[in-house]
């Protein structure tokens, strides 16, 4: 149950045996059904949730009502409404699952204890936040820089395999083009 998650905190900090435990203390297991709203539009984020297994996205809502995805969260990665979460404001997102999902779940307030109780969290928190800023910043240039056909091939060779498990609409959103447009860039790629 927590395999997975002590391999991907090891990039970034080591723990004693006995802060493993301080942390695991504030985890719950929580297994979530397929579509399954955890954080709404508006709602303040109490959680943030590593994923064992299962697909995440967060989107936005646009003016037109139309849902534009910010990011797509698979096995292995930290998911949640972060800004809303570490600064306790109504979300500017919602975060849905796509897949059914089994996730380990941290509350804000678990958080602010482990921070006092386990100090290395706040280097382990800082540097997540420093990666998924430095992603954040790539995506963001590419999306201004590269042709949608480009964005597509590195999708790809980024995320092996995972743009089967999601729906096209999700994965045309996320990169700034339509499903029509990402039907004819995948169709001219098997060619």
């Amino acid at each position: 149950m927590f395999d997975d998650f002590w391999a991907f905190t090891a990039q970034f900090v080591s723990f004693t045996k006995k802060e493993k435990e301080q942390i695991q203390s504030q985890l719950v297991l929580r297994d979530v059904p397929k579509n399954h709203t955890l954080i709404d539009f508006g709602d303040i984020a109490r959680e943030a949730y590593f994923i064992n297994k299962g697909i995440l996205r967060f989107y936005y809502i646009s003016d037109e009502g139309n849902e534009i995805t910010g990011f797509v969260f698979q096995e292995n990665m930290m998911a949640g409404s972060h800004e809303s979460f570490f600064s306790q404001v109504p979300s500017l997102q919602v975060v849905e699952t796509l897949e059914a999902a089994e996730l380990l779940v941290l509350s804000h307030a678990g958080l602010q204890q482990l921070y006092m109780d386990v100090p290395k969290m706040n280097i382990l928190v800082r540097k997540i936040l420093e990666q998924r800023m430095a992603h954040a910043q790539k995506v963001l240039a590419s999306l201004i820089i590269h042709k949608p056909a480009d964005r597509y091939q590195a999708y790809q060779a980024l995320h092996p395999g995972l743009e089967n498990r999601i729906p096209q609409h999700v994965l045309a959103s996320y990169m700034g083009i339509t499903p029509v447009s990402l039907s004819r860039i995948r169709g001219r790629r098997k060619k």
